[in-house]
């Protein structure tokens, strides 16, 4: 009888994360009104070589925040990042 390895390997994940988080991620941006979590949360999913994901959950009271809109209307129509940042680079 072949007996054939199926250990899963965690190091040949297909997860692109930045090298200053692990490969998988849960996390939660906490602080009082205007201080910044949208701005980081935003940098954080758009800059290339930062966050690599596929299943994006956000929980917040101000999802009618424009940006918030446009992230997810953006990422509906499965618009690569670099096209969301041009679209907040050039509001104008």
């Amino acid at each position: 009888m072949d007996i054939k390895d199926l250990a899963w390997n965690e190091t040949q994940s297909k997860r692109f994360n930045n090298s200053m988080f692990p490969r998988s991620i849960r996390g939660l941006i906490v602080g009082k009104s205007n201080c910044g979590k949208t701005m980081l949360l935003l940098n954080f999913l758009l800059r290339p070589g930062w966050l690599d994901y596929d299943n994006l959950m956000v929980s917040c009271k101000s999802l009618f925040q424009p940006e918030y809109r446009i992230l997810k209307k953006t990422l509906k129509e499965q618009l690569p990042k670099e096209t969301i940042i041009l679209l907040f680079d050039h509001q104008d």
